[in-house]
């Protein structure tokens, strides 16, 4: 997946906004405002304003920052960047530069997921905010969205790890999961809309009568609705944070997918999450649970055996934010 440079799409906000005649000639435009305003960091407004200067678009001037359009000599004026860019009253043309971690954070989790068989690693933020030409707390949100997912977690010293997995690391995981999904799916189950379960059927019932294989995209959104969402409505927050934790080793499953480039037993997990549904719109919700337990019984047996697999594959080129370590987990 490609990503355009961030500060090229800030360039391109802030010339749009002057060809349309929001930033008049002798605008000031300095960093700190603009960095606030896209919600990045100098070095990335510092590279928009360079591409801004080498097209001509503005000029340096004896004062702090550029000044909006080719003439120097023109009067400085300073005012709002969020008014001049973005006014209510603008017909919608000038677009916002985005704050993309909706766009960051798909790259972000391959990468990691790629990364996790040959951890520990450490996870640089600072690194990370300049790779991606994003604020530190844009890092920190994205971040925080892959530790509700169990990919990344915080060592001891609250810093961002990427944690080894192992085959014990693996049963026990999943041990945890077989006793206590169940559980969570028994207080769920019943406050489950009926709309929420007829449309996963839906969605098994067509993966379930396509000849080819079901995506990694198709196969981690089903594990993420019967595994994630279905079991938001449990009240106990201890086990649900435990469960999180234990969400690592669906990443495996992700992992091999995106590794080798192929969904090994899609058919099967369909047929597994089907019967569950199916108990589920039936509100046999005993049922529901002790399917659920036999489908993760059989997960953990193919999930170790899928880790063998990957542990023998030559590690890949790190990206820079991450370094090799020996974590302790908190």
């Amino acid at each position: 997946m490609s990503l355009i440079p961030r500060y090229i799409s800030i360039s391109k906000a802030v010339e749009d906004a002057i060809q349309i005649g929001r930033l008049k000639p002798g605008w000031v435009l300095t960093e700190e405002p603009l960095a606030r305003h896209f919600n990045t960091s100098r070095t990335t407004i510092r590279k928009a304003l360079s591409a801004l200067h080498d097209a001509n678009k503005i000029t340096r001037f004896d004062g702090r920052g550029f000044l909006v359009g080719s003439d120097s000599s023109v009067n400085p004026h300073r005012g709002s960047i969020e008014r001049a860019l973005f006014d209510a009253t603008s017909n919608g043309s000038v677009p916002r530069a985005v704050s993309n971690p909706d766009q960051i954070l798909p790259v972000l989790r391959e990468e990691l997921i790629r990364a996790l068989p040959f951890g520990p690693l450490q996870i640089s933020e600072a690194k990370l905010t300049e790779q991606f030409s994003v604020s530190r707390s844009v890092v920190r949100d994205m971040l925080s969205q892959l530790r509700n997912s169990g990919i990344v977690q915080k060592n001891e010293r609250s810093k961002w790890v990427l944690p080894v997995l192992t085959a014990s690391d693996v049963r026990n995981h999943y041990q945890l999961r077989i006793l206590l999904e169940p559980v969570a799916l028994a207080e769920s189950g019943p406050l489950l809309a009926d709309a929420q379960i007829e449309l996963a059927l839906a969605s098994l019932a067509n993966l379930n009568g396509q000849k080819a294989e079901p995506s990694s995209e198709e196969i981690s959104e089903l594990e993420n609705a019967l595994h994630v969402r279905a079991l938001a409505g449990c009240t106990n927050d201890h086990l649900l944070k435990t469960l999180q934790k234990s969400r690592l080793v669906l990443a495996i499953n992700e992992m091999f997918r995106l590794i080798l480039g192929r969904s090994p037993d899609g058919k099967r997990l369909i047929q597994e999450h089907l019967v569950i549904y199916e108990a589920l719109a039936r509100k046999d919700f005993r049922t529901a649970c002790e399917l659920l337990a036999i489908h993760l019984s059989g997960a953990s047996e193919r999930t170790s055996k899928r880790l063998q697999t990957l542990s023998v594959l030559q590690p890949p080129a790190l990206p820079e934010y991450l370094s090799p370590g020996a974590l302790t987990i908190s």
